[in-house]
């Protein structure tokens, strides 16, 4: 069975495919700044270090890296770490190449929110947007199509990630439950997700069947409306509060309230056609399962 290396493995979605490559058979190493495991290598693309060991055994790379966009205010200080974490990170994983003589695979994660805003439907073929979430995946796939040079790339788009373990929905529980579930801004932008397990599933479709090329990583897109409804019914709370004004969010998060007043809506058709079948489709049955009791 093939070797893969996760990059970013210690986040919500790297422990969790971590985990799902295992059981499957496959031999998984990940890259950590505090190696204290086995199957641990240490590394620091700040400093652009990194543990020899092992990365001569490497098939497959997924490179999970980046720091988490939405928990800080983007400061100009906040867009450089942002940056560098996804960019800087990636062209020191790629300097790594002559390391690693059985590479044969490189899965990128990416981000869905790179089109234009408007009301198409975005396909990856699509240009990228102007705005700073546009540029910033439009710089990191760029760096990531370094790699076609050696191996075979893959990357995938990745919209909300819906999981129990945290993540966005976390954040967006407390004034569900606490009976103050409404819409933001409009409510009538749209918001694409995917289930974590159709997330693990696909990066494990794409290994098995060797996709190449950029794929929107979503089970669909419903409005923020019909999103918070869900929600709220979910967790059987109310849902008739009035929406939380847009200029409100602008206040308290500056240009980071991008990403819950920006509109994204996208296809999946892309990802289905090669082939790949979503679980978890519907967000009433999606919701309602991951929040049970």
């Amino acid at each position: 069975m093939k070797t893969v290396l996760i990059a970013g493995g210690s986040g919500l979605i790297g422990k969790k495919l971590n985990q799902v490559l295992s059981k499957r058979g496959y031999k998984v190493y990940t890259l950590t700044r505090k190696a204290k495991h086995r199957g641990q290598i240490y590394w620091n693309p700040a400093q652009q270090t990194i543990e020899g060991k092992h990365l001569d055994k490497v098939n497959i790379i997924i490179n999970l890296t980046g720091e988490n966009i939405g928990e800080k205010r983007w400061t100009n200080e906040r867009k450089k770490a942002l940056r560098d974490s996804r960019v800087k990170t990636t062209q020191f994983l790629h300097s790594l190449v002559s390391n690693l003589p059985n590479l044969e695979y490189y899965i990128a994660a990416s981000g869905i929110n790179c089109y234009e805003q408007d009301n198409e439907i975005h396909v990856e073929s699509d240009v990228y947007g102007t705005d700073f979430l546009s540029k910033l995946v439009k710089e990191w796939e760029a760096v990531s199509d370094l790699f076609e040079s050696n191996c075979k790339v893959a990357k995938l788009r990745i919209s909300m990630v819906l999981s129990k373990r945290g993540g966005a929905l976390d954040k967006m529980l407390l004034p569900v439950k606490l009976g103050l579930g409404s819409p933001i801004g409009t409510g009538t932008q749209m918001m694409p997700w995917i289930h974590i397990d159709d997330l693990c599933n696909l990066f494990v479709y794409a290994i098995e069947n060797e996709l190449a090329g950029t794929y929107n990583a979503m089970a669909n897109c419903d409005s923020n409306h019909d999103f918070m409804k869900a929600l709220a019914k979910a967790l059987k709370r109310p849902f008739f509060m009035p929406k939380v004004p847009a200029f409100l969010l602008k206040l308290m998060l500056g240009e980071m309230s991008a990403l819950v007043l920006d509109s994204t809506n996208a296809s999946n058709e892309k990802v289905k056609n090669a082939g790949f079948v979503f679980q978890h489709e519907a967000i009433e049955s999606t919701l309602s399962a991951l929040l049970k009791r």
